[in-house]
């Protein structure tokens, strides 16, 4: 705005300096026209050419005032509206400087919030128990066939984050009452008569299972499921009566599991 208000002095003082510049400028012609009038009468007539003279000089000023007024007036008046359309423009400017402070500011708060949940889910993430495991059979050859159902203990633990799986039973203890994932394979050499097949079991309930029939070749089988357990729920793998299982070096039956989160 201190800008704006230096450019209207600016200016005003140039057109006046004009205006004054075309006073002087009348006033010169006005001096030579009477000059020229007195060189031109007698002698005789001096006393009245000079008279005339005192009365016509007013007039003729009179008149090239009026017409330096005339002339000043167009260039202060763009000057004045140009000035305007400046301010308009200004104004227009500060406004939309006002409206992208505002989106700004919303955008902080927006910010500001998904950083606090980001802070609590971080919070509530630190308190969550670390629960993962997953172990392999023990045997090079094959178990089975039993005539009833058999619990597997997979002793060649591969992970056990938290210990709660249990080389020695085969049971996995939930620690929190939370939404888990498990997963098992199995494998069957398939050389004699017979089949392959088990289940998942929750607290000595049949959740989810494998079957391979008879066959006179190798044979694999898999099945996974996401519990939801209470604190102290166990989870294990159960081999079927009168079937086989089977596994190596190369450990292809297993079972594992994770916490997905607590509920």
């Amino acid at each position: 705005m201190e800008n704006i208000s230096v450019l209207m002095v600016v200016c005003l003082l140039a057109g006046l300096s004009e205006c004054l510049a075309g006073e002087n400028g009348n006033q010169t012609q006005v001096t030579e026209v009477t000059n020229e009038d007195v060189a031109e009468t007698s002698i005789e007539n001096d006393a009245i050419h000079n008279l005339n003279q005192g009365f016509e000089a007013p007039a003729v000023l009179a008149s090239n005032s009026t017409g330096t007024q005339s002339r000043c007036e167009p260039p202060i008046y763009t000057v004045l509206k140009q000035l305007g359309a400046l301010e308009e423009r200004l104004s227009a400017t500060v406004r939309a400087l006002e409206e992208t402070n505002k989106k700004l500011e919303a955008s902080e708060k927006k910010l500001s919030a998904l950083n606090s949940t980001v802070t609590e889910l971080s919070a509530e993430d630190k308190g969550w128990p670390r629960v993962a495991f997953s172990a392999a059979l023990p045997i090079d050859g094959t178990i089975g066939p039993a005539d009833v159902l058999y619990s597997l203990v997979y002793k060649n633990v591969l992970s056990n984050i938290g210990g709660h799986y249990n080389a020695h039973t085969g049971y996995f203890t939930a620690p929190v009452r939370g939404v888990y994932y498990f997963s098992f394979t199995s494998f069957w050499w398939g050389a004699n008569p017979g089949s392959c097949g088990g289940s998942l079991y929750k607290n000595g309930n049949k959740i989810v299972s494998w079957y391979v029939t008879n066959s006179n070749h190798a044979s694999s089988g898999s099945n996974s499921a996401v519990l939801q357990l209470q604190v102290g729920d166990n989870v294990n793998v159960r081999l079927w009566n009168n079937r086989r299982i089977s596994d190596n070096t190369n450990k292809y039956s297993s079972f594992s599991g994770f916490l997905l989160f607590p509920v």
